[in-house]
């Protein structure tokens, strides 16, 4: 065996020892190393510096919360030291805010805030999905006359309890601070302004909680540099501490002044209140005359004032974020809708109760806004009876006639301003319909542009198939098998042959096919020319409008000369309205008012203004509650006591031999009555003209119909003129004349069954009775009192029959009425019966009120049907 020989180990390599470094270069690093560590402890070191001995006077007024810079449920209390809030009748879900009376527009300042107690709210205050913080508390600063709730405004910044700063409107620009850095009870939270320009963190504001900060230095917005801007909280279900000096309750990393103790070259103090009375005051204006908008333009003038009204109420709801489920507002401007909350102290108006027992206890300017309220004398004096104060002055202003000039500019800067934003809506419209139009024409041409690819395919002939291979079979004879194969032969011609023909059909169906797909892509070619060739001049406008910029609206002549803007929402609703504008008065001092000013014209113009405006009104509103006095119900009874009598005499006459007999004698006797000789007026009893013959022996339908409509017609002149006792409605108008009869009779006037199409047409049926007059109004032309004997109606009747039976045997077929017999017996108008959910009624027909006769099974009385005495089934004669 060879031997083995010894493995060689591995020679290890001489280890290198590092080259040392220079003394120079070690030194270069070190320094680099304390150069770092440096700059990390300048960014985690505070910038503020201790505040240098300021030798300037302080200001000598106390930061306080005046009363006008406070929302209604924010209660100032312990020396303005400690802010509480009302808590019961929905307040709870509103944020209150207030705003101290001394601002700072130089330096740097603090204060301080902590929070007391918490409440707790219902859950319902907020949307599913949407949590929203069931306490609040905002701090910040804002200018002098801002939105009272920190976040609806560009003129303030804040920190909220949530750890985020907000500069301008909550939908705006947003911060999120560390989620740590939230604050809540028992912690005592400073906020610094700083507006010194020499400072690094000039033009900031910041968050210290417990001494230590809690946010970043936050810039203040550009917009609010060199105003003075004031310490401003807002909170919610909370009972906080104010702290504006002179010394802090937490110290900070360094001295700060406190705003208490501000240098009053860098303050600005708002003056308190004149010891005085504060004023009442409300506006009197007519409904959709610019009611509201004077109003939004004297509170932009005076906000010290503030607004008593339920569009307030929703407005200072939204702004508190209380969630409603239904979007917009419903009924009007005065009377907005507020059950749609969800929230029962919100939904029961509890809050309208809390807010009039707090309003008569604080001592501020208020502007009750009510349109409808303001109007009446009665509502007037109840709400000054609530301000029975005597630190408060109850003026009423009278916004009512022609508005100066500068409410006249002011309206038509608006209604352009409305006519520009739909006109911008409709550019936008048309904009995006060309964009769509565009892609319909780039859809198309893909579509065509396919259809071409697959034709030129189709036009390429796939190879012809082999012929199928002939199989042989063993034991078959020769000559079979030169028969088979001649057989084979002839066969293998004809799919030649066949092969042929049908390559040529395959390339003449595949051309035919090209030709078909060619026509139809003309087709709808030419379909989508003649759609564009039908737009035409609007899709050529569309191009025009996408090339240029948006249509400048103007105003029309007609616009141009109108006083007030039409507005999408009216300031009460139809029904109030109609009930309420015949006692509209303008106040008078025996009311309790202090003072009554006029803002646009004087006391006698105003006053003239509102008549004309009431008469107007009348000549073209119903009178909704109006009621059938006991004189009409007397009146009407015995009307139909009446006529049930005289259908009944004539049912009797005819239906009996001994009364047929005596009125056929009459007719043959030579001696004949005034009525038979024409003169009628002249008969004294209608029930007896001879034999125990009626006036009315002869009346068919149409004659009773045309006896009761003209009684109708003439007692309802009379009876409104007396129920109404109102000499600007003098009667009855052409276009409330079916409402009025229904309100009197209970039945449902319909013209055609009287064989007519409208009023005017269906008093010609009565013209002898009732008309129209010149101002559309209904008159009685019949010079008669309804306390005569209404048998006069009853020769008037016969006498109008008489005359049409001789027009019609001369062949007149005018003459001819078309009347029905819904009209003797018409159904009753529907009436709301109270029943159904919220929001719904449910309707029946109102009794029906008999016309004749004593029945009670059947709708037209006797009979066989257990009708009673009247007329029963049988047919008129």
């Amino acid at each position: 065996k060879p031997e083995k020989k010894p493995e060689k180990k591995p020679e290890k390599k001489p280890e290198t020892k590092p080259e040392e470094q220079p003394p120079v270069k070690e030194a270069k690093v070190e320094e680099a190393k304390v150069e770092e560590a440096k700059v990390e402890e300048d960014e985690g070191a505070e910038k503020e510096k201790d505040a240098k001995p300021d030798k300037r006077a302080a200001i000598k007024d106390r930061v306080v919360f005046h009363s006008s810079d406070t929302t209604l449920n924010a209660i100032p209390a312990c020396n303005d030291s400690v802010l509480a809030t009302l808590t019961d009748g929905g307040m709870q879900y509103l944020i209150a805010g207030a705003r101290g009376s001394v601002g700072v527009k130089a330096g740097r300042y603090m204060y301080e805030i902590g929070i007391i107690e918490a409440l707790q709210t219902s859950e319902q205050a907020w949307g599913w999905g949407t949590p929203k913080p069931r306490q609040l508390v905002r701090v910040g600063f804002s200018t002098a006359g801002s939105h009272l709730i920190l976040g609806q405004a560009d003129d303030h910044f804040f920190f909220d309890t949530e750890g985020h700063f907000i500069s301008g409107h909550v939908v705006g620009e947003k911060f999120r601070l560390t989620p740590s850095k939230r604050f809540g009870k028992g912690e005592v939270v400073a906020v610094l302004l700083n507006l010194d320009p020499s400072s690094p963190n000039a033009y900031t504001v910041s968050l210290f909680k417990d001494g230590e900060r809690a946010s970043n230095p936050q810039p203040i917005p550009e917009r609010l540099r060199g105003k003075a801007l004031f310490p401003h909280v807002c909170y919610r279900n909370m009972t906080i501490s104010v702290n504006f000096g002179p010394s802090p309750k937490k110290e900070l990393p360094f001295k700060c002044r406190l705003l208490g103790t501000s240098a009053a070259a860098d303050a600005v103090v708002t003056p308190a209140p004149k010891d005085g009375k504060r004023e009442v005051m409300l506006p009197v204006g007519f409904p959709d005359e610019g009611t509201f908008d004077w109003l939004d333009g004297f509170l932009a003038q005076h906000p010290d004032y503030f607004e008593l009204s339920d569009r307030k109420i929703l407005e200072w709801a939204r702004h508190s974020g209380v969630w409603t489920p239904k979007a917009g507002w419903k009924g009007c401007l005065d009377m907005p809708e507020m059950s749609n909350f969800e929230i029962p102290e919100m939904d029961n108006l509890s809050i309208r109760g809390v807010l009039n027992a707090i309003t008569t206890v604080v001592p501020r300017n208020y502007v009750v806004m009510q349109v409808k309220n303001n109007l009446l004398e009665e509502e007037r004096k109840k709400t000054l009876a609530r301000f029975s104060g005597s630190f408060f002055k109850k003026v009423a202003c009278v916004v009512m006639g022609e508005p100066d000039q500068e409410f006249k500019d002011q309206q038509l800067d608006k209604l352009l301003k409305d006519k520009q934003f739909r006109a911008d809506k409709e550019f936008q419209t048309r904009q995006q319909e060309r964009a769509r139009r565009k892609i319909l024409e780039q859809r198309q041409k893909e579509v065509e542009e396919a259809r071409k690819k697959s034709a030129a395919q189709a036009r390429v002939v796939a190879p012809p198939p082999k012929a199928p291979s002939q199989t042989k079979t063993s034991g078959d004879s020769s000559a079979e098998g030169s028969v088979k194969k001649e057989e084979g032969d002839e066969v293998k011609r004809e799919g030649d042959k066949a092969e042929d023909s049908k390559q040529e059909m395959d390339v003449d169906e595949a051309e035919a096919e090209e030709k078909a797909e060619k026509k139809e892509a003309k087709d709808e070619g030419e379909a989508v020319k003649e759609e564009s060739k039908e737009e035409g001049e609007g899709a050529k406008a569309m191009e025009v409008d996408a090339e240029e910029e948006p249509p400048k609206a103007e105003l029309t002549d007609e616009e141009k000369k109108m006083w007030f803007r039409p507005r999408r929402q009216y300031d009460l609703t139809e029904a109030v309205m109609t009930h309420s504008f015949p006692k509209f008065s303008i106040p008078e001092k025996e009311e309790g008012f202090d003072e009554i000013s006029f803002a646009w014209q004087g006391e006698k113009a105003a006053r003239e203004y509102l008549k004309e405006k009431i008469v107007a009104k009348k000549k073209t509103t119903r009178c909704e509650t109006l009621q059938p006095s006991e004189w009409f119900s007397e009146k009407w009874a015995d009307w139909k006591k009446a006529f049930a009598q005289w259908q009944r005499k004539q049912v009797e006459l005819k239906a009996s031999p001994e009364h047929r007999a005596k009125a056929k004698a009459a007719e043959e006797a030579e001696d004949s009555t005034a009525a038979e000789a024409g003169d009628i007026m002249s008969v004294e009893d209608i029930n007896d003209v001879g034999g125990g013959v009626p006036l009315f022996k002869a009346f068919l339908l149409e004659d009773w119909v045309l006896l009761q409509l003209a009684y109708e017609l003439f007692l309802l002149v009379h009876a409104f003129k007396r129920d109404v006792d109102d000499e600007d409605r003098p009667g009855v108008p052409e276009q409330h004349l079916a409402f009025y009869y229904g309100k009197y009779y209970n039945k449902t006037l319909t013209f055609k069954a009287y064989g007519v199409d409208n009023s005017v047409d269906l008093l010609k049926l009565v013209k002898d009775v009732v008309t129209w007059d010149e101002s559309q109004v209904l008159t009685a032309t019949l010079k008669r009192s309804p306390d005569d004997d209404i048998s006069y109606f009853v020769k008037l009747t016969e006498q109008c029959r008489r005359e049409r039976q001789r027009r019609l045997d001369a062949g007149d077929e005018t003459a001819r009425l078309k009347i029905t017999q819904g009209a003797l017996n018409p159904p009753a108008p529907l009436q709301p019966r109270g029943q159904g959910g919220k929001g719904h009624q449910q309707w029946q027909s109102a009794p029906k009120a008999s016309s004749w006769g004593e029945g009670k099974a059947g709708s037209r009385g006797g009979g066989k049907a257990g009708g009673g005495k009247g007329w029963g089934s049988r047919r008129w004669y």
